[in-house]
């Protein structure tokens, strides 16, 4: 019996040693647009461990293919990666872009929320939320393809390496306009979400359109978000990314380094005010240190002393 129970551990340990190395390779293919590749070492993964987390990476990556045959194939594998899932960030996950005109989406959200909601507390103004959720889907939904052909722009020496790009952008802008209109509505009828109304993640969705659309509107709505941070009602990242955004606009030194821009090809913080402050800056309001955050977000290596 002992040698027993001693090789179902062994063969156990292999077996998810195994689907570790796959998810590694994965990973890596889907980083860099292999998603087939990928698949396939998604796939061989969860045939030696077929846990929850495996079936939610099988299911983003079937929903980034878009045909309606890995569209069925991201939902059934979807539903069992979040079978023990109480959170809500699926429902504001990129890669489902695909997913969410299709009907079966809205059964992934009434499961999400009736977990979400017994595990903490009711959604204050539900419908509102998974409005917003569907729009942070929705601007953020084409940046997988997009990032991809940026980072082959800098390798190329600032050349797209495929046409490809340029309709992408025209659907990015599309999306951009239909999410402004609806959002603007919203706001009209419900005023700014605050975190408490509709969860700190669906509200940070309407500072997320907001900064993605003209200087008219963010000079506008930017008092509002404003007043819900200095509440705890709203993110301080999106706090500080539309303060720095309408600095930066105005010709003058972002606070918090949040902006980015495009120098000789290689990317760059726009001038930041006492850049030898900035973390002291950006703890005062909930943020972590600029250059871990520069590095992680944007692969830039930034080491300015910081003093106290």
């Amino acid at each position: 019996m002992k040698t027993f129970i001693c090789l179902f551990i062994c063969i156990s340990a292999t077996g998810y040693t195994a689907a570790q190395s796959n998810l590694r390779s994965a990973d890596s293919l889907k980083r860099i647009g292999l998603l087939m590749p990928a698949l396939d070492k998604y796939s061989q993964a969860f045939a030696s461990d077929p846990s929850p987390e495996t079936s939610y990476k099988i299911a983003s990556t079937c929903a980034l293919l878009w045909t309606s045959q890995m569209r069925d194939t991201a939902f059934y594998f979807l539903n069992h990666g979040l079978e023990d899932d109480s959170t809500l960030a699926a429902l504001y996950d990129p890669h489902f872009l695909s997913l969410i005109d299709d009907s079966r989406w809205a059964q992934i959200e009434d499961n999400q929320v009736k977990k979400y909601e017994a595990a903490n507390e009711s959604i204050g103004n539900e419908s509102f939320a998974r409005e917003l959720f569907r729009m942070i889907i929705r601007d953020q939904g084409f940046m997988y393809a997009g990032n991809i052909e940026r980072r082959k722009y800098i390798r190329n020496g600032g050349y797209f390496g495929s046409p490809s790009i340029f309709p992408l952008l025209a659907m990015e802008e599309k999306n951009v306009a239909a999410n402004t209109e609806r959002l603007l509505t919203l706001l009209d009828q419900y005023g700014w979400p605050t975190a408490s109304q509709v969860t700190e993640f669906a509200a940070a969705g309407a500072a997320l359109i907001i900064n993605h659309t003209s200087y008219e509107l963010r000079s506008k709505y930017f008092p509002l978000l404003k007043e819900a941070f200095e509440k705890g009602e709203a993110q301080p990242l999106r706090f500080a990314k539309m303060q720095d955004r309408l600095l930066v606009e105005e010709g003058r030194e972002q606070l918090y380094g949040t902006q980015i821009k495009f120098e000789n090809l290689e990317k760059t913080p726009f001038p930041i005010k006492d850049p030898e402050k900035v973390d002291k800056r950006r703890a005062k309001i909930g943020l972590g240190p600029l250059s871990p955050y520069l590095k992680a977000r944007f692969d830039i290596d930034w080491t300015v002393d910081q003093k106290e």
